[in-house]
């Protein structure tokens, strides 16, 4: 009752003041006009509509709803003009008439206008972030990683291929939409032509089941490469590319890259060759790098204990790399039909790598203080051959079957003359061989709209023999040392994953199964023959579990691992025998607040319970060079380490600024340790284990910001690491050691619209090492890379680079200066290109970097490639 007087007393004034207004709407033909507007309009405020109604049929009829001083009553009607009609003091229930005669517009002819909009940099749509490509490519890219690394928010790690977005690294990156290249991504990334390509676009949330869309949770991001349309049927480009070094030798980068695209069939493949040091695959033989499938499949593979000489140092691989490499790679999904696809990927790799390089250590033991040197030349061969088969097959609308084979045999040979001390030679072979088989069948059946169901049977062998000899050449003392890890890997597990409303959800359980056989046998014509041959089994029954609960901004991800493990390690001939089980429950804890649709913050608790790795199974020791001899004391504890993380992310691409905070800290108890035995001439390693603390505490920040008004982009990066660890060093008491290091990054990149612009790269990196009652080992090393880019028209551009390092800043005698250049000519809308490239113009032969320990400090030179002069043709297909 109380709302109806209410809704009485409110509009009683409407029904006692209203007005009306009548009337027509013709032409001046006296025509009806079918439809117009009509428009009331206050006169103190005429650009603003009170009240409105519509004309039709030429008739029109309203009641207006307040008393108005003056209303002006306008019509409009799409070619005529409009007219208006003035009320003075409209009177309560009065009635008025307005008949309206309109005028027709008249028709100017006008010549042809076209507009054209510019593109957009970026656009975002749900999950998608979409780069225009032409908008952040530089003249001076020839390959899709080269403009990656120019677009905000993603990062891409030069050395192992490795592309980050959101700070996750990516997935995969695809190509349309297919996952052509797994996780050897970096096999794209590194070969397709910039110019094929007309987008990026970084996926959050992304699947690549396309049944667990929706379901499974959404913390996989990955990237997808748009081509440019009309880049269909076959497509490609040629690079041919000679020169000549210092020494006259014929240097040679040539490549080729086919891209087939139809319906049914997608396919990728590229040719290179090449002796100036450039590595187009995703495998590294040169440096210690590991490919992102390496690094992931880890527990599947072995180790080796014999490593071969590796690159380690800051200037680029391809400084330093003289090597004679033939790579091919051919990738292709081929549909069979609506149901049925089959995925194939072959690699060869086919490399000759020259190494000299010479390690100096200055030694401080027990106010000791002494200084050995080890100056290698390699010559190292490695071959390596790899298929990959792919099928999947939907058995129904609702579910797939798939299955992933791959095979690769991988042999190096390794060949070293080395001196030792200016004083020891040696004559060094070692031969390595890994071969690896990998089979994972996977069954997908999606229950409902909101739940699927996964069932997985996983294997893998790897059989990894090596075998070293050693030639004394001063003493006449010969040492052959053999090497063979053998792993066998099973893995079974059920997977239940749902999608609620604000959840969700993923529970398994399962059962691994590992065994890891090692073997090896040292003879020598003056000791007595050492030898390991022990067994380890690892078994395990697990059950996980996730959620990921969503309420608001807020994302809250408990996760769970219950795992009952079995542990049994057979020494030396079923001598020793250790047999040990644990039920280990790991918890973990994680927060997401999504500030807006630009930033958010995570925070992450982790508890770890980790068995050892087996390359500590062996006791007796296992030369692997001409100083060094290894040995371990293997338990079959568990380590625990308790990890912690805090990360803010935001990336505004409307104010074109980025910035990343996060820090972590782990706290391990119980580990490995390291007892050294060293002298001028000898080093023995022996790896125990104590139930001791370490930590490691991490902090990283990394901003970057467009600067309009300089037409200037400004990165900087910080990273700063602090670590605690144990150690023995000559029979001392256990020693407690910290570690700290800092490196500093500037990077500063012009776009000013003139014929000339900038980048400049400076990097600062301290790093100190302290053992308890021992002075600290410092160093501190400076670097700066400045590139000038001048355009001297449309269509050719030149680039000047200058590399300057300082190894330590105490000692600024010993620094390098590298200049390099290149002149591109690249015709606007031609298919073709051509480059002159000078390297190392100031021929410099060698390059030293300084690294520290808790009791040396270690000077590695290498030499470098000398001065050379290389023109290269490009035609795209």
């Amino acid at each position: 009752m109380k709302e109806s007087l209410a809704y009485i007393f409110i509009f009683f004034p409407l029904f006692i003041t209203a007005q009306t207004i009548n009337g027509s709407v013709k032409d001046d033909n006296g025509k009806i006009i079918p439809f117009a507007n009509i428009l009331l309009k206050e006169s103190d405020n005429p650009s603003s509509i009170v009240e409105f109604t519509y004309a039709r049929n030429g008739k029109f009829n309203t009641s207006l709803k307040k008393k108005y001083q003056i209303l002006l009553v306008e019509v409009t009607s799409q070619d005529y003009y409009n007219q208006t009609f003035i009320i003075q003091n409209p009177k309560v229930e009065e009635t008025y008439s307005i008949d309206f005669v309109l005028q027709k517009q008249k028709v100017t002819e006008l010549k042809e206008v076209v507009v054209v909009s510019e593109k957009k940099s970026y656009s975002i749509k749900q999950d998608t972030l979409t780069y225009t490509i032409d908008k952040y490519k530089d003249p001076t890219d020839k390959k899709v990683q080269d403009v990656l690394k120019r677009l905000p928010g993603i990062e891409v790690n030069e050395k192992s291929g490795e592309i980050k977005y959101k700070g996750k690294s990516v997935e995969t990156v695809t190509l349309d939409g297919d996952n052509l290249f797994g996780y050897n991504y970096s096999l794209g990334t590194k070969n397709i032509n910039i110019d094929m390509l007309e987008q990026v676009q970084a996926i959050d949330n992304y699947s690549e089941n396309p049944l667990l869309k929706g379901i499974e949770g959404g913390e996989k991001v990955s990237l997808n490469l748009k081509l440019k349309k009309g880049k269909t049927d076959y497509s490609g480009n040629i690079d041919l590319g000679l020169g000549i070094n210092n020494d006259l030798n014929l240097l040679n980068n040539s490549n080729a890259n086919i891209l087939g695209i139809s319906k049914n069939y997608k396919s990728f493949g590229t040719l290179n060759y090449n002796n100036i040091g450039v590595n187009h695959s995703p495998f590294d033989y040169f440096s210690s790098n590991r490919s992102i499938e390496q690094q992931k499949e880890k527990d599947l593979s072995t180790h080796k204990v014999i490593s071969e000489v590796l690159f380690n140092n800051a200037i680029d691989d391809e400084r330093a790399n003289f090597n004679n490499m033939l790579f091919s790679n051919y990738n292709s999904i081929f549909k069979v039909n609506k149901r049925f696809s089959v995925k194939t990927n072959l690699y060869y790799i086919n490399d000759n790598i020259k190494l000299n390089q010479l390690n100096t250590s200055e030694n401080n033991i027990q106010n000791q203080t002494f200084i050995t040197t080890d100056n290698f030349n390699t010559n190292k061969k490695p071959q390596f051959y790899r298929g990959d088969i792919e099928l999947k097959y939907n058995t129904s609308k609702n579910s797939l079957l798939e299955y992933k084979t791959k095979f690769s045999y991988e042999n190096i040979k390794s060949k070293s003359s080395i001196t030792a001390n200016n004083l020891n030679s040696f004559q060094s072979n070692l031969k390595s061989e890994s071969i690896f088989f990998n089979q994972r069948i996977l069954f997908t059946n999606k229950l409902n709209s909101k739940q699927a169901l996964q069932l997985q049977l996983s294997h893998a062998y790897n059989n990894l023999p090596q075998n070293l000899t050693l030639n004394n050449l001063n003493a006449s003392i010969s040492e052959n040392q053999s090497s063979n890890f053998k792993k066998n890997y099973l893995d079974a597990i059920v997977i239940l994953l749902g999608n609620k409303s604000k959840y969700k959800y993923s529970f398994s359980t399962g059962a691994t199964y590992e065994n890891t056989d090692y073997n090896s046998l040292n003879n020598s014509n003056l000791t007595t023959t050492n030898f390991n041959n022990p067994n380890y089994f690892k078994k395990s029954i697990y059950a996980l579990g996730s959620i990921n609960y969503t309420l608001n901004n807020w994302s809250i991800m408990p996760l769970f691992s219950i795992k009952y493990l079995n542990q049994v390690l057979n020494e030396n001939q079923n001598l020793n025998n250790k047999s040990k089980s644990d039920l280990l429950f790991e918890p973990s804890f994680g927060i997401r607040y999504r500030i807006n649709n630009k930033s958010f913050i995570t925070s992450k608790a982790s508890l770890n319970l980790t068995p050892f790795s087996e390359e500590y199974i062996f006791t007796n020791p296992i030369t692997t060079n001409n100083r060094i001899k290894l040995t371990n004391t293997p338990t079959l504890e568990i380590q625990k380490s308790e990890v912690y993380s805090l990360n803010y992310y935001n990336n505004n691409m409307y104010k074109q600024f980025f910035v990343s905070v996060g820090i972590s800290y782990q706290k391990n108890n119980g580990n490995y340790f390291s007892n050294f035995l060293i002298n001028e001439n000898v080093t023995i390693l022996n790896n125990f284990y104590l139930k001791e603390k370490n930590d490691n505490l991490n902090l990283n920040v990394s901003s970057e910001k467009f600067i309009s008004k300089l037409s200037t982009n400004v990165k900087l990066t910080s990273t700063i690491s602090k670590s605690s660890y144990k150690n023995i060093v000559n029979t001392t008491d256990l020693r407690n050691n910290t570690s700290n290091n800092i490196s500093n990054t500037v990077e500063i990149k012009t776009a000013f619209d003139t014929k000339i612009n900038f980048e400049n790269l400076s990097n600062y990196i301290y790093s100190s090492n302290k053992s308890e009652n021992i002075g600290t080992i410092k160093n501190t090393m400076f670097t700066n890379a400045l590139k000038i880019k001048y355009k001297h028209s449309a269509s050719i551009f030149s680039v000047i680079s200058g590399d300057y390092f300082m190894p330590n800043t105490n000692n600024t005698s010993n620094d390098y200066l590298f200049l390099d250049f290149s002149i591109i000519y690249k015709p606007k809308d031609k298919k073709y290109e051509f480059n002159l490239i000078g390297k190392n113009l100031l021929n410099n032969s060698v390059f030293s970097q300084i690294q520290t320990s808790d009791f040396s400090r270690n000077t590695l030179q290498n030499n470098l490639i000398s001065r050379y002069v290389f023109i290269n043709f490009t035609y795209i297909l």
